[in-house]
């Protein structure tokens, strides 16, 4: 669930289509597609009169970006708070309207209790409370190490004895990155950015990849192969 962003110029940075689901860059076609809708509707940017005339410095600007892929819209919305000079501006928040943001979950194989509190973190994260969206990914870390059965009197000993139960040192530097991001949400208040919480989002999506749906894949491949040489030996006696 990587978040696009609209830059100070209008623009949509590569990333994430919710369409195609596929990493691309993404166009506005020409100026007339954006259009600034509240307070008042207009195609053109609001002169320094527009904003002293409906009394707002902050206005929201609606922007249909198309998918250099699939040729579909994702549509956003910007929030601009105008500087005095009338033509620049801080970028407040962008949201995306349509397709909605559809909060991450993991793949089938990985065990019911991390997958539960990875997508209420996920839920989390799309509502954008950020700090909740850190104490489940930590959560959800913190269950994934008793699956594996590691010991520890706390949680960073418990992702460290991951490395004797075969886990690789990146993927425990990777678990570390979660706990870290639920402890300091947790107990010093701090608020992660949205970018922030989606990498570590992925780390641990990443992380169960490798540990759960990779081996579940290549269980698969080996069932496959052993029922087609099966029905062939059968039919070749």
């Amino acid at each position: 669930m990587t978040s696009l962003t609209v830059d100070q110029n209008g623009l949509v940075p590569p990333g994430l289509c919710p369409n195609c689901h596929l990493h691309t860059g993404f166009s506005v076609r020409d100026s007339g597609l954006s259009t600034y809708i509240w307070p008042h509707p207009q195609t053109e940017h609001p002169s320094v009169e527009h904003q002293l005339k409906y009394g707002m410095r902050t206005w929201l600007r609606q922007i249909p970006a198309i998918c250099g892929h699939c040729r579909k819209t994702v549509v956003l919305h910007q929030l601009i708070r105008f500087h005095e000079d009338g033509k620049t501006g801080d970028v407040l928040r962008v949201i995306q309207v349509w397709p909605e943001r559809q909060p991450r979950e993991l793949h089938t194989s990985v065990p019911n209790a991390v997958r539960d509190l990875f997508a209420e973190g996920a839920r989390a994260e799309a509502a954008e409370a950020y700090r909740a969206a850190g104490a489940m990914y930590r959560a959800a870390v913190e269950e994934l190490c008793k699956d594996l059965g590691a010991e520890g009197n706390n949680l960073a000993s418990k992702i460290n004895d991951l490395v004797n139960r075969g886990v690789t040192h990146e993927i425990v530097e990777d678990l570390h990155e979660a706990r870290f991001l639920g402890n300091w949400s947790l107990h010093d208040g701090l608020e992660f950015s949205a970018e922030e919480v989606a990498d570590v989002a992925g780390l641990i999506a990443e992380a169960v990849h490798i540990l759960y749906v990779q081996p579940e894949e290549r269980r698969a491949m080996r069932d496959a192969r052993k029922a087609r040489r099966d029905a062939f030996a059968a039919g070749n006696p």
